[in-house]
């Protein structure tokens, strides 16, 4: 059993480290131990076992990892060892797909463990996955009212709650949320699912200006209010000539301006701006695909060829658009929550030219 060989090499007359242990499995990855307290006791071989789960789920071995943890539900634990068990149980069953398994031992967690606010969070995550907003929030509160960290994920989500309901139809109840929320730091976010309510109710004027609001906030990520601004109609050249010189060019924004420009058939004003954004350092692969196509149209190819020379000898490959500035996740989409760390708001325009 993996678990009685486990014990032998980590029982104290070996004396095994776990660093050793990880290099001989050709797998030291101790960096992605991201989820252990930092006073972890990696003496204790209970601890050792959980880690080894920890490395096999982020090697996407979830069998094993789940093998290793459930051996474990059978050992004589304390309350703590039992605890970080059950999280990480929770963990793995969500990464391998068991919604349902994931739900049955977080709530067998919070029925023995009633005070841990850990597994009523992680149980939130669960119906957030399965989009149960609602029942999502109702254990988000009792996480907040036993501690006080998980605020800010209790007003996303009803955010994300709010923004369902005006898609539904339900602006009354988008309306209740809204009002009582208790915001004490500006949230961009905020001011996405406000402005919407503003124009599904009729209050264009409203709508605008808090989508402006919510833009100047964090230019970067204004691609969402430009969106919605954009189908209400209230998009135009004017604003968007505006937000340039309001947000230093930003890049969304620059994108689309010059497919605005583009529909009228102003091709110099185009090229303008996106000159104008790689004098700022800024770089965009769709928009310099734009350019030089621009160029191209307007038999300007000595030019297309001087750029691609250029670009290429400062290109890496793997550009992209986005990257969490609190884990470093990258991607070419953009998302108000990071996919990988679940950080709200992290992603950043990144260039890597």
């Amino acid at each position: 059993m993996i678990i009685g060989k486990l014990l032998k090499f980590f029982g104290n007359q070996r004396k095994v480290s776990l660093d050793t242990y990880l290099k001989k499995l050709s797998i030291d990855r101790a960096d992605l131990i991201s989820s252990l307290p930092s006073e972890f006791d990696f003496n204790n071989p209970i601890n050792a076992f959980i880690t080894f789960a920890i490395l096999l789920r982020e090697k996407g071995e979830y069998y094993k990892s789940l093998k290793v943890l459930e051996n474990l539900m059978k050992q004589k634990l304390s309350e703590e060892e039992k605890k970080l068990v059950i999280l990480n149980l929770a963990f793995v069953y969500r990464a391998a797909g068991f919604i349902d398994r994931a739900e049955r031992v977080l709530m067998e967690g919070i029925s023995e463990f009633p005070t841990e606010a850990f597994f009523y969070y992680e149980l939130a995550q669960v119906f957030k996955t399965e989009g149960k907003l609602e029942k999502a929030i109702e254990y988000l509160e009792k996480a907040v009212e036993l501690k006080g960290t998980f605020r800010e994920e209790l007003i996303y989500t009803k955010l994300l709650l709010a923004d369902r309901y005006i898609d539904s139809g339900r602006t009354d109840r988008a309306l209740r949320i809204l009002r009582k929320l208790e915001i004490s730091l500006p949230i961009q976010f905020y001011y996405y699912v406000l402005s919407k309510l503003f124009y599904v109710l009729g209050e264009s004027e409203k709508g605008h200006q808090t989508a402006i609001r919510g833009i100047l906030m964090s230019p970067d990520r204004a691609a969402p209010f430009i969106s919605i601004m954009e189908n209400y109609g209230s998009l135009d050249l004017t604003t968007l000539k505006e937000l340039l010189s309001k947000t230093n060019f930003s890049v969304p924004v620059v994108r689309k301006t010059v497919e605005k420009l583009l529909e009228f058939d102003k091709k110099d004003e185009a090229v303008s701006i996106l000159e104008a954004l790689w004098r700022k350092g800024f770089f965009d692969p769709e928009l310099f695909e734009t350019y030089v196509r621009i160029l191209w149209s307007s038999g300007r190819r000595k030019k297309v060829a001087e750029e691609i020379v250029s670009l290429m000898s400062r290109l890496k490959k793997g550009a992209r658009l986005y990257e969490c500035e609190s884990c470093g996740f990258r991607t070419d989409n953009f998302d108000w929550v990071c996919p990988k760390c679940r950080g709200w708001e992290t992603l950043r325009v990144k260039s890597e030219i």
